[in-house]
């Protein structure tokens, strides 16, 4: 694969002559559009208003010749944020997004997490009840966005936007840091969706990600060496705060 950076502005990812995407990780709300992709997909801390984000820095860009990863820090209004994006190939015309990223509370106090975290609105799909995965359909494609077992309130329900639906009652107390981590499978129209999803749980099962510096809500960093590639499942549910009683 192959990633061409324009600096502080976007990265776009390549699959030889083809393109994938191009990630916009310097807008002020970063987002990923065209190339392969069926939907723009928005991604941005799971906050109903979330404001601009600010990118401070690049942690990493890289490719081989089946993967690329761009990762990179930046700051919201209320929020300090890790995020690592790595795409790969996932079988014959079949290919993987890996998004995964850890947001701290840089408020001060109680922050409700009651916004959608990720949303592909080109697509749709009835609004749904909780599942692990769900898929989605258009002319051009098959796609399965797959959510991982260690993200609050799993498995989450699933809203006609075609991205899990917000938190319900939860919030995120101060310096306290939650992770999410989702897979994004994109095949030919009329794929196998199951057979998708299996993909997502593996590609979640194995990869890690740059994790942020600051106050982990279950493992703190210990070491003084370089802090990334731990795996995001450290980050636990400890980090929940509800501030309505669970449903029974």
């Amino acid at each position: 694969m192959r990633v061409d950076l324009t600096a502080d502005r976007s990265v776009t990812v390549a699959a030889g002559d083809t393109t994938l995407f191009r990630y916009a990780y310097g807008a002020p709300q970063p987002h990923l559009t065209g190339g392969l992709l069926p939907s723009p997909v928005s991604w941005s801390p799971p906050q109903d208003s979330p404001g601009h984000a600010r990118h401070v820095t690049l942690t990493e860009l890289s490719a081989t010749a089946t993967t690329a990863t761009i990762a990179h820090h930046l700051q919201w209004p209320a929020v300090d944020e890790w995020r690592s994006l790595t795409a790969s190939g996932a079988g014959r015309d079949t290919w993987l997004l890996l998004l995964e990223n850890t947001v701290t509370n840089a408020t001060g106090q109680p922050l409700p997490l009651d916004g959608p975290a990720l949303s592909l609105p080109a697509l749709t799909a009835p609004p749904a009840g909780r599942a692990e995965w769900r898929a989605a359909h258009s002319a051009t494609a098959t796609v399965v966005v797959v959510d991982d077992n260690a993200n609050l309130q799993h498995p989450p329900r699933w809203s006609a936007g075609f991205g899990p639906a917000p938190l319900e009652g939860v919030s995120l107390g101060a310096e306290r840091t939650a992770a999410f981590r989702y897979a994004v499978l994109i095949a030919p129209p009329g794929h196998h969706a199951p057979t998708l999803a299996g993909l997502g749980r593996d590609a979640l099962a194995g990869p890690l990600l740059p994790a942020p510096r600051g106050h982990h809500c279950h493992a703190d960093l210990t070491s003084r060496r370089q802090p990334y590639r731990r795996r995001t499942r450290v980050l636990t549910r400890q980090c929940e705060t509800r501030t309505t009683p669970p449903s029974p």
